[in-house]
């Protein structure tokens, strides 16, 4: 599709994280037991107060072992920031994929960051909490990642806008809402599940975005 052509033609390169092992499926494998190992440490010590070493405990990996995968501590935190950016990416392209309607492809995609976010609300939290913490070229990386998913948004909901004539007005500010308010999802959690199911907050919440960009009278 047009959009996604020109969101991959821009998208910014990943930062390499060197590993001392050479095999990549070997890599891939006991990085994903790090990434899971370390969120439940972040989240329950901090970032400051964990260890290389309590992460490899939480991950059945000696210390020694965990270095053959990662450098150090900020290669794990960036590894787990840049894993969920990449989730709610590739989430959003294949519900993008799913319908050929303009307006029901906003939907759709609105719909897949929410999934997304109750997915990995413990991942919405840690990179809210922690992800300032990465040193800067990490950062820099993840917030690229970031503005390419936002850019994302930007160019279908101006295109849905322009195919059903609907002046929508700021498409980047538009953008930043749509993309934004779904993480209400993993940051307030703690109220919206006392009385909402898990449909009725993820129903009501794209609703609520269709209705404000103006597609539902579309």
């Amino acid at each position: 599709m047009n959009e996604i052509a020109r969101i991959t033609e821009r998208s910014p390169p990943k930062r390499q994280v060197k590993a001392v092992t050479k095999d990549a499926g070997l890599v891939r494998e006991k990085r994903e037991q790090l990434i899971a190992a370390a969120i439940r440490v972040f989240i329950e010590k901090g970032f400051h107060n964990a260890t290389v070493r309590d992460i490899g405990r939480a991950a059945g990996m000696t210390q020694g072992t965990i270095y053959n995968y990662v450098r150090s501590k900020d290669d794990i935190l960036y590894l787990v920031c840049d894993r969920i950016v990449a989730e709610y990416q590739e989430e959003t392209r294949k519900a993008l994929d799913s319908s050929h309607d303009p307006v029901a492809r906003v939907r759709s995609a609105v719909r897949a960051v929410c999934e997304v976010m109750y997915q990995h609300q413990q991942e919405i939290l840690l990179i809210y909490q922690d992800s300032h913490l990465l040193e800067p070229r990490s950062l820099r990386v993840i917030l690229a990642r970031v503005e390419e998913f936002i850019g994302m948004f930007e160019t279908i909901v101006a295109d849905a806008a322009r195919q059903v004539s609907l002046p929508i007005g700021n498409t980047h500010l538009a953008a930043h809402i749509v993309t934004f308010l779904p993480v209400m999802i993993a940051l307030r959690r703690w109220s919206l599940y006392k009385d909402l199911t898990h449909e009725q907050v993820v129903d009501g919440l794209t609703d609520f975005l269709i209705r404000g960009l103006g597609f539902d009278a579309a």
